[in-house]
């Protein structure tokens, strides 16, 4: 099963039940499907398509989170980097990994550029305003809104992620992450670490989406989750106490910590 029909069936499910909140912003199960489905048409009329390596460099955002969701849905391969690397890490993941398409937050130019010379990448899309030669995230979104829903055929031991290792002693290292692996990861977490998660449930996720919060993240979108806030620009500085007083929740919903 390609993993993205786990969002398109929670939107099916539970279409105007809040999703996904970040800073003021939230959306449901359906706006934030169908901005998924804009990101994969989109990216499908730029000639994507299955197998090819999507490089990510962003903090945390909802953009960072759609984008994993289209990726899975081209049955493409999610490569997001630790956003602390430095240009020439990045650029050494990009050759490694063989990058087409690179999405960049538009506070790490040098990045980008850097992703774009060490591989054969054909689409740059900037998280907020493009530079000349580059598309501008939000409007491939609008362009292609209302686009409907497409999920590539794969199979158990197609990639889906690749998962880069810290690389402290020496380059950084991806490690290949599967459709099957992650459905048995989404199911064991459900079963095991966090079971009775459901639709009245959400997720405080303050770590980055990049690295094991996103693998994290993952069961309570399965589950359901009334909200996952994903708040964090830079968490490392930040009291403990701050992030619970900022999400907001109801008193209402349980919040499982990520």
């Amino acid at each position: 099963m390609n993993l993205g029909r786990l969002l398109s069936d929670t939107a099916r499910r539970l279409p105007e039940r809040t999703a996904l909140v970040w800073r003021e912003a939230s959306w449901t199960w359906a706006e934030l499907d169908g901005r998924v489905n804009a990101l994969v048409a989109a990216l499908r009329a730029a000639g994507i398509a299955k197998g090819d390596r999507i490089l990510v460099q962003s903090r945390n955002s909802n953009q960072l989170f759609e984008s994993l969701w289209a990726t899975w849905k081209l049955g493409a391969v999610w490569v997001p980097t630790n956003f602390r690397l430095t240009p020439p890490e990045v650029a050494t993941m990009a050759r490694q990994c063989g990058a087409r398409v690179v999405i960049y937050e538009d506070v790490f130019p040098d990045h980008a550029d850097a992703a774009r010379a060490a591989a054969a990448v054909d689409l740059v899309v900037a998280i907020g305003e493009p530079r000349p030669g580059e598309r501008s995230y939000e409007a491939l979104v609008e362009e292609s809104a209302g686009a409907g829903p497409f999920e590539a055929e794969v199979d158990y031991d197609d990639p889906c992620w690749f998962f880069y290792t810290s690389g402290t002693t020496g380059q950084p290292k991806g490690a290949v992450l599967t459709h099957g692996q992650m459905a048995f990861v989404i199911n064991n977490h459900l079963a095991d670490l966090m079971p009775g998660t459901g639709p009245d449930d959400a997720s405080l996720v303050v770590a980055p989406l990049s690295h094991g919060a996103g693998a994290h993240a993952l069961p309570r979108w399965r589950g359901a989750p009334s909200r996952c806030s994903c708040r964090a620009r830079s968490w490392t500085r930040r009291r403990p106490g701050a992030w619970w007083k900022r999400t907001a929740l109801p008193t209402s919903s349980r919040c499982r910590r990520s």
